[in-house]
């Protein structure tokens, strides 16, 4: 079943992490099952938020902010991402592609904080809930005076171990990070589960 916003990784287009992990699995590292979640404007636009988040910060930023405005419209805004829905379609196939391979990590390329799932199901939400995120004060006063972030890809890491709980076993590897600089030319820091790379954090920014 097609779903053109889940991709495996060895499809995945992008830059940052999206392209280090993609190009370590081309060259034969061993990395944990990953797809690329490229959703976030088809379901912005679908739940109509850029109108509707636009008119919760009305008056908010003036020639000063009105921090308690802010802090109420940032909570509704969270609120609105967190219940709005993808396409049925689009649900269906980010279910029916995970199924029977939890826990689950999602996160942000080029971010450590993980959040862990335990069901296709719970995945979708956790999924939500990073998108609603961009909607913290911190997050909107950081992009200000840009109010609706930039579309920005979500991973989801397949463990495949279930009863286990996979952030104690995340570890940096400083010999599969020395190999990584052989392999792809550049300065990383290589982040394992399970003898897998997870994760890959540039030294240069990317």
């Amino acid at each position: 079943m097609a779903n053109p916003g889940l991709t495996p990784l060895a499809q995945a287009e992008g830059e940052g992490e999206v392209r280090l992990l993609r190009q370590a699995q081309d060259l034969g590292f061993p990395v944990v099952e990953t797809w690329v979640v490229g959703l976030w404007e088809e379901f912005a636009r679908l739940n109509n938020l850029p109108e509707r988040i636009q008119r919760l910060f009305q008056g908010v930023f003036g020639v000063r902010i009105d921090e308690e405005r802010l802090l109420l419209a940032a909570e509704e805004a969270e609120r609105a991402v967190r219940e709005s829905y993808l396409l049925p379609e689009r649900a269906e196939a980010f279910l029916h592609a995970l199924q029977g391979k939890d826990p689950f990590l999602l996160r942000r390329p080029g971010e450590g904080r993980y959040r862990l799932a335990h069901t296709p199901q719970e995945a979708l939400f956790a999924l939500k809930r990073l998108w609603a995120e961009a909607f913290r004060v911190e997050a909107i006063l950081e992009r200000y005076p840009f109010l609706f972030p930039p579309s920005a890809p979500v991973l989801v890491q397949a463990l495949d171990t279930p009863g286990k709980d996979p952030l104690l076993e995340v570890q940096e590897d400083p010999f599969l990070s020395l190999d990584l600089l052989e392999a792809l030319g550049e300065r990383v820091v290589a982040y394992t589960w399970g003898g897998l790379l997870l994760r890959i954090e540039s030294q240069h920014g990317g």
